[in-house]
C-alpha cells in the first residue's frame, strides 16, 4: 500500500539507530509523530474524543432488533414477557461504556506501566501510517475497523488500547471473557471499552443469547467508525504458537455484511509479541496438568504489586499490524476462488450454510496467515531457539553469537521479519544477544570462570523457553515438515541414497495432515472432519492429499523445497529421468537440516507418545470405553514417566495441550472413536475407545504399525541433555554443509 503523505520536517531523526520504526515510549519521537505525522493522515479528526460513539445507544437497541424478536416471538406466548426481560439483561450485561474521564486517566497509569516495565513498545512507521489511514478512511465511510489480534497475554488487552490512545485514534470496543468481569476490575474495564461474552453460547438460553451478541456486534458496526477488537484466537496461547481460529464473533460480524445490513468493515489482523511474556511459568504449569489460576481481585491486586516491584525486565513489545482489507472484498474473492477454481462451481455463502462456514473458517486462517507473516521475531526467541536446537548441553559466547546471526539470516531469507532491534550492522550482535540473555535471565544459566561465557538452558527450564522458540515455527514450518519427512525415510531405508521426490511429497501430505491443528499451513484452512461419514485413516488420509494437491499451500511446499536446494540443505539427482533427492550417510550432519527437524520432533513425538500411550492403555482390554478426560491424564502421566525414565526428548511432549490436539487428529483418523454419554444424575461426558478395525482381533498389531510409522518421523536420535540414544538412531542424514557434534 502506498500512503501519499508529505511532512513539513523529517518525522524522525536521521541519527535514530531505529530509523524507520516509532517507539511509542519514546517521549521524542511521539511528539513527532503526534505533531507531524498523524495531522497529515487525520486531519481535523486528529484528538481522539471526536472518535467517541454513542455507546447507550447500541445496548438499547439490541432486544428490539429482528434476530432477537424471532426467538421471543417463537416462545410460547406466556414465556415471551420473560424472555424479552431476559433479553434487557443480557444485552445490558454485554454493553460497553467507555467514559472519556477514565480512558484518560487508563491512559495515563498505562504509560507510566509500561515505561516501568519495557524499554519498548516498536511499531514500524510506514504501519502506523496505515493504520492511521485505513481509521480516518472508515470515520469518513461512517464504517467500522475490526481489529484481529493474536493473544499471547492479558497485557495485549492494554497494549492495543494503548495504541489507539497514543494516536488519536478513538477508543476500542474490545470483546473480552466474561472471567475477567469482576468486582472493580469488571467496572473499570467495561468503562474502558470491554465488553463481557461468555465462552459457550450453548444451554437452554443459547440461541437467545447468540443472537443477542450478534445483534449487539451489529449495532456497534452501525456506528459511525466504531472500533472493535476481539482475539481471533478466541484464548491466550500457551505454547508461543498460534492457535487454531475460532470463528464465532468472526462469523458474526461477515454475516452482517453477508446479509447486507451492514455495507462494509475494513479488517486489520495484528501481531502483538513481546521479548518476555509474562505468563510463561504459569502456562507450564497449566499443560503439565495444574488448575488455571482463576481471576479475582485478589489475583489483579498481586500481579500489579508485582509488577510494580519489578522496572525494565521485560525487554521490548513487538506490534505489527498487516495491511488491511474489506470484509465485502474478501467475500467477493473467495467467491471467485471457490467458483472459478472449480472447488464448489456453486459456492454462495449468503444462501448455502455449508458454503458460509467454509468462507468463514477461510477468513479466519487467513487472518492467521497475514498475523505470522507480519510477526516480528525477537532477539529472545532466536536466543532460545538457538539453546534448544543444539546437540550439546550449552554453547560458548561465540558459537552462540554465531548461531544466532545465521538463524537471522535464515528468517529473513525465508520470508520472516525480525524486530527492531534486529535491523542493526552485525558488529552491534553481541549487545542486541546480552540483551536478550538477560531478559531472559530466569531460563538460561551463565558458566562462570571459563575460557569464555558458557550459555545453557536452566535446570527444569527447557519447556518454559520452548515459549520462545515456538515464537518463530511458522517461519520454517514448511521447510521443516519437508525436513523430518526426509529424516523418517533415511530412518526407514538406511541403506538408501535417494528417495524420489513424489515419495517425499506423498509423505508431506502425511505428516502436514496429522498435524494440522498444531500449526497453521499458509494457503489452506484445515478439514475438520465433521463428515458422519466413517472413514478409515488412509481413507481420511487421501482427502486431506486430495485438498492438498494443486493448492496453494502444495505451492508453498514447493517453494520451501527450492528455499532448501537453493541454500545447499539438500541435494537434487543430476540428470535422473526421475526427479530425486540425494541421501548421504550418517557422519554427514547438517546444521540447516538438523536445526529444521528439531522445531518439529517435540510435537511428533507427542503425537507418538498418544498412539504408545493408547496403545498400552487398550492392548489389555481394546474393547473398554473410558472418560475423555481419564483418558487425558493417563496420557499425561505416561508422558511424564516416560521423560524420567529417558525415553523422550522433550519436556514439552506432556503438554496437555498438544495431547488433546493429538487426540482429535486420531479421532478424525477413526483410530479411536467418541461418543456423548449421558448418565443417570443427567450428566454428560465423552467416552472413547479404540475405532473397530483396532479393537478387533489382530487391530493392535495394525495400531503397533501406525505407532511406529509416527516414530520413525520422531528425533529418535542423541539426547541432547544425557547423550545417550532414546528410542531408536540415525541411520542417516542429508547431504551439504556438515556442522560437528561436540
Amino acid at each position: 500500500m502506498t500512503l501519499s503523505v508529505s511532512f513539513s520536517e523529517p518525522p524522525l531523526d536521521a541519527a535514530d539507530p531505529l530509523e524507520g520504526y516509532v517507539n511509542l515510549l519514546n517521549e521524542q519521537q511521539m511528539v513527532k509523530v503526534q505533531k507531524w505525522l498523524l495531522p497529515a493522515v487525520l486531519g481535523e479528526t486528529s484528538h481522539w474524543k471526536k472518535w467517541m460513539a454513542d455507546w447507550r445507544k447500541v445496548e438499547s437497541g439490541v432486544s428490539k432488533h429482528q434476530l432477537v424478536r424471532r426467538v421471543i416471538e417463537a416462545a410460547p406466548e406466556e414465556e415471551g414477557a420473560a424472555l424479552e426481560k431476559r433479553a434487557i439483561e443480557i444485552a445490558h450485561e454485554l454493553h460497553t461504556e467507555v467514559s472519556p474521564k477514565l480512558l484518560g486517566a487508563t491512559r495515563g497509569v498505562s504509560d507510566i506501566m509500561f515505561k516501568r516495565l519495557y524499554t519498548g513498545m516498536i511499531i514500524e512507521q510506514h504501519q502506523l501510517l496505515a493504520l492511521a489511514e485505513v481509521c480516518a478512511k472508515a470515520r469518513k465511510e461512517k464504517k467500522s475497523v475490526i481489529i484481529l489480534p493474536c493473544h499471547k497475554s492479558h497485557i495485549d488487552y492494554i497494549v492495543l488500547q494503548y495504541i489507539f490512545a497514543e494516536l488519536n485514534l478513538g477508543p476500542l470496543a474490545i470483546a473480552a471473557g466474561e472471567n475477567l468481569n469482576i468486582p472493580i476490575v469488571g467496572r473499570l474495564l467495561r468503562r474502558c471499552g470491554a465488553f463481557f461474552i461468555r465462552r459457550k453460547f450453548g444451554g437452554p438460553e443459547g440461541e437467545l443469547y447468540s443472537n443477542i451478541v450478534s445483534a449487539y456486534l451489529e449495532g456497534l458496526l452501525l456506528q459511525e467508525g466504531n472500533n472493535i477488537m476481539f482475539f481471533i484466537e478466541g484464548g491466550r496461547s500457551r505454547t508461543g504458537k498460534v492457535l487454531q481460529p475460532k470463528i464465532g464473533l468472526l462469523g458474526m460480524l461477515l454475516e452482517h455484511v453477508l446479509s447486507g445490513e451492514v455495507e462494509d468493515a475494513y479488517i486489520v489482523p495484528a501481531s502483538i509479541y513481546y521479548d518476555k511474556v509474562m505468563e510463561t511459568r504459569t502456562y507450564v504449569n497449566e499443560l503439565l496438568g495444574a488448575k488455571k489460576t482463576q481471576e479475582s481481585l485478589g489475583y489483579f491486586v498481586s500481579q500489579a504489586q508485582n509488577l510494580l516491584a519489578t522496572k525494565r525486565i521485560y525487554g521490548n513489545i513487538s506490534v505489527s499490524f498487516a495491511p488491511y482489507f474489506t470484509a465485502r472484498g474478501y467475500i467477493q474473492q473467495q467467491i471467485s476462488i471457490q467458483r472459478i477454481g472449480g472447488i464448489r462451481p456453486r459456492f454462495d455463502p449468503r444462501t448455502n450454510k455449508e458454503d458460509k462456514v467454509v468462507l468463514f473458517k477461510a477468513l479466519g486462517y487467513y487472518v492467521l496467515d497475514q498475523i505470522n507473516k507480519c510477526s516480528s521475531i525477537t532477539c529472545t526467541a532466536l536466543v532460545g531457539t538457538a539453546l534448544l536446537c543444539t546437540m550439546r548441553p550449552g554453547l560458548g559466547r561465540a558459537d552462540l553469537l554465531q548461531r544466532v546471526t545465521w538463524l537471522r539470516e535464515r528468517v529473513l531469507r525465508s520470508g520472516g521479519h525480525v524486530s527492531a532491534l534486529f535491523d542493526f550492522p552485525g558488529e552491534l550482535i553481541g549487545p542486541v544477544v546480552d540483551s536478550a540473555l538477560k531478559v531472559i535471565s530466569n531460563l538460561v544459566t551463565t558458566v562462570p570462570d571459563l575460557l569464555e561465557p558458557v550459555y545453557q538452558v536452566a535446570p527444569g527450564k527447557h519447556f518454559e523457553l520452548s515459549y520462545y522458540r515456538n515464537m518463530c515455527v511458522h517461519v520454517f514450518i514448511h521447510q521443516s515438515i519437508i525436513a523430518v519427512v526426509l529424516h523418517r525415510f533415511v530412518q526407514r531405508h538406511p541403506e538408501a541414497r535417494s528417495v524420489k521426490l513424489e515419495t517425499v511429497m506423498k509423505d508431506v501430505r502425511f505428516i502436514s495432515n496429522l498435524l494440522k491443528y498444531e500449526f497453521v499451513f499458509s494457503g489452506v484452512a484445515p478439514n475438520t472432519g465433521s463428515s458422519s461419514k466413517k472413514k478409515s485413516a488412509e481413507e481420511v488420509q487421501e482427502e486431506w492429499g486430495a485438498q492438498l494437491m494443486g493448492s496453494s499451500l502444495m505451492r508453498n511446499f514447493e517453494h520451501a523445497l527450492q528455499l532448501l536446494i537453493s541454500d545447499k540443505a539438500l541435494t537434487m539427482e543430476e540428470g535422473a529421468e526421475v526427479k530425486s533427492i540425494r541421501l548421504t550417510p550418517a557422519s554427514q550432519w547438517n546444521k540447516q537440516f538438523v536445526f529444521l527437524c528439531q522445531l518439529v520432533w517435540p510435537v511428533v513425538e507427542s503425537y507418538w507418545l498418544v498412539l504408545a500411550g493408547v496403545r498400552y492403555f487398550f492392548g489389555r482390554t481394546p474393547l473398554t470405553k473410558v472418560d475423555e478426560g481419564a483418558l487425558q491424564k493417563h496420557l499425561q502421566n505416561f508422558a511424564k514417566t516416560l521423560i524420567h525414565l529417558g525415553h523422550l526428548n522433550y519436556d514439552e511432549a506432556a503438554s496437555q495441550e498438544t495431547l488433546k490436539k493429538a487426540l482429535q487428529i486420531f479421532q478424525e483418523m477413526n483410530i479411536l472413536e467418541a461418543e456423548k454419554v449421558t448418565d443417570d444424575s443427567g450428566v454428560t461426558r465423552t467416552m472413547v475407545k479404540l475405532a473397530e478395525a483396532y479393537g478387533a482381533p489382530g487391530g493392535l498389531q495394525k495400531l503397533s504399525t501406525f505407532v511406529d510409522e509416527v516414530g520413525f518421523t520422531g528425533a529418535g536420535r542423541t539426547s541432547r541433555r544425557e547423550g545417550k540414544t532414546t528410542r531408536s538412531t540415525s541411520p542417516g542424514l542429508l547431504s551439504g554443509p556438515t556442522c560437528d557434534r561436540a
